[in-house]
């Protein structure tokens, strides 16, 4: 990848990142939402997220293992 893909990706990352945030932090702020459906929520996503983050953790080592075995 060149250098404008990978600032590209960083870029829409960051939105992600910032609009999610943004997202969550509104959604805990809701006074006619239950606490224990707003922890029982963002116990869901935080739990979804570090899958996610774990997964693409392995698929990038088993990338770098790829290329030294080649």
């Amino acid at each position: 990848m060149n250098k404008i893909e990978i600032f590209g990706i960083i870029m829409i990352i960051f939105a992600a990142v910032v609009l999610a945030g943004y997202g969550l932090y509104a959604f805990v702020q809701a006074a006619e939402i239950p606490a224990l459906i707003r922890i029982g929520i963002v116990a869901l996503v935080m739990g979804f997220l570090i899958i996610l983050l774990s997964l693409v953790r392995e698929r990038l080592l088993d990338m770098q293992h790829e290329k030294l075995n080649k």
